[in-house]
């Protein structure tokens, strides 16, 4: 790949003191779907007090990069702005109200509660309704409810998704019945609110197991049945997706049968997904010493030693070394992209679907903060978000703009490269956003490789001469991953392939690449990098 100088750019002028910000706009993100966080069962504590955001501090939700929505209050937010997470008056850190814990009875009882509404919102209400957004209302006014309840109430409602297929097969009409057996498939420890709805249905909870740590299909299917006396169930693993999921799925790689390597698909997409993070200031020992020395577990990737995956339910959002913005929440396939798009410090990168701006960040911070980043999107209110995260980070080289999806966001052929990360079906998110393989229909994905093709085409004409343009979609349907890319080829002879080694383990790759999630431990992505080769850009 060639390398491209940049030119200076000037220092933005600030006040002494202060750093200086990047520019704001009203243009957003359009990202096609946001994933819910991970969350735990957890133990119910009967008597003792814990965190909580507290009346007067109304939570509010915020994205980070991988989709996840999460919440926090109005005191939250107003600590993370402070700079490296600076004290408050009096020297100390303001925490959150401790609250005594409600009863498990009544967690049960509010969990039945808004997980009915979502169910019935989601799967029978307006087209477009998800199950994030819908949970991350239900919880807004919920002030009872501790963070490790608001937690088990996203894993119980998100669980009553993943396991749809199995558990409708069993008629049921009530929602406790449905989410305790959808808890039961999803857990691997008995969270004491599945007793209270255990002795609702008629059952001795002590007969109860739950299966969430069975090591592969058959022991699952096995305990599935054992929990029903032994009647027939249907344990069948393609049940728990849309029909028509199977004539979209390429194989997966691999040296087994073709069978046996889509069992390993659907066991990924089956399992809640990690908290993956980056470090994005700092040496990343450093970093991971001081999560060790918080309490926390972090799983350093054995290549990409700046990237950690957490265990489920940390609160990292109260730890000082996410409000002083050295690390960032972001999916290891996400990451990916960055650094398939190996952009230089000084050069000129232009993110044209950022979204809440996760890979922009990631590639200003590849660039050392040195150099410019534009964030473009057709959606204004995503970019707030990106706007928000980037006054958190330690760079100042990102910038955001308007985008009308048809032109370049700025002269053309003047970015030494472009990143479409395209909207597209999310199959690779259904693991932490089990409610949109039952909304998602097939005859969608046709229309969004059309779309995605055009979004390509346009941003195409910002690419300088000897420039890079990067595609990524986190998807794996053939349609929207290589079908676009070679529709794209077809029609821009001036751009070609650009092999580049997988970011993850250094295996060499044509120009096209796609991750699985089984192989990961991450969301599915597929990513194409190219080449500009000739000086004249075709026209879309």
């Amino acid at each position: 790949m060639k390398k491209f100088s940049s030119q200076s750019r000037p220092k933005p002028r600030t006040s002494p003191g202060r750093k200086p910000r990047p520019t704001k706009s009203i243009v957003a993100a359009p990202r096609s779907i946001e994933a819910e966080a991970p969350a735990t069962l957890e133990p119910v504590e009967e008597r003792v007090g814990r965190t909580h955001p507290g009346p007067g501090n109304s939570p509010r939700r915020y994205v980070h990069d991988n989709g996840a929505r999460e919440r926090r209050s109005e005191g939250e937010r107003h600590r993370a702005g402070k700079a490296g997470g600076k004290k408050a008056s009096g020297g100390k850190r303001r925490r959150p109200l401790e609250i005594p814990a409600i009863s498990v009875t009544r967690l049960a009882e509010v969990t039945a509660e808004i997980a009915g509404h979502i169910e019935r919102s989601v799967l029978g209400g307006s087209p477009g309704r998800r199950a994030d957004r819908e949970l991350a209302t239900s919880l807004r006014n919920r002030h009872e409810l501790a963070l490790a309840d608001q937690r088990f109430v996203s894993r119980a409602t998100f669980s009553l998704f993943r396991w749809r297929g199995w558990v409708e097969f069993l008629k049921l009409e009530s929602i406790e019945e449905r989410l305790l057996w959808s808890c039961l498939l999803d857990s691997p420890t008995m969270h004491p609110a599945l007793r209270v709805w255990a002795r609702m249905a008629g059952r001795e909870p002590e007969r109860l197991m739950p299966l969430g740590d069975a090591p592969d299909w058959p022991a699952r299917s096995e305990g599935w049945r054992r929990l029903h006396g032994g009647r027939h169930v249907n344990a069948d693993p393609w049940r728990l997706f849309p029909t028509w999921f199977r004539e979209q799925l390429p194989i997966p790689p691999g040296g087994e049968s073709p069978k046996a390597r889509y069992i390993a698909l659907l066991g990924a997409l089956q399992r809640p997904a990690p908290l993956w993070v980056r470090v994005q200031e700092g040496d990343p020992k450093a970093v991971w010493k001081e999560l060790r020395d918080q309490g926390q577990k972090p799983w350093v990737h054995r290549r990409i030693t700046s990237a950690a995956k957490l265990d489920h339910g940390v609160d990292l959002h109260h730890s000082p070394i996410f409000e002083r913005g050295a690390i960032e929440i972001q999916d290891l396939a996400s990451q990916a992209v960055g650094f398939a798009c190996d952009p230089d410090p000084g050069e000129r990168w232009w993110d044209a679907c950022a979204g809440a701006g996760g890979k922009a960040l990631h590639l200003a911070s590849l660039m050392k903060g040195r150099g410019v980043v534009v964030a473009t999107d057709v959606h204004a209110r995503p970019l707030q978000e990106c706007v928000r995260r980037a006054r958190r980070s330690p760079f100042r080289n990102l910038t955001t703009r308007d985008w009308d999806g048809k032109h370049v966001a700025g002269r053309t052929a003047s970015f030494d490269g472009v990143l479409v990360d395209a909207p597209c079906s999310a199959i690779g998110t259904w693991r932490r956003n089990p409610d949109s393989r039952w909304t998602l229909a097939c005859n969608t994905i046709d229309r969004l490789a059309a779309l995605q093709g055009r979004i390509l085409g346009f941003a195409a004409a910002g690419v300088k001469p000897g420039g890079v343009l990067v595609y990524s979609v986190c998807t794996i349907t053939a349609s929207e991953t290589r079908g676009v890319v070679q529709a794209f080829l077809d029609t821009h002879p001036q751009f070609a392939l650009d092999p580049f080694p997988n970011p993850l383990d250094g295996a060499p790759c044509d120009g096209m690449l796609q991750i699985w999630p089984q192989d990961a431990d991450s969301d599915a992505m597929f990513i194409a990098r190219m080449i500009r080769t000739a000086k004249r850009t075709a026209q879309t």
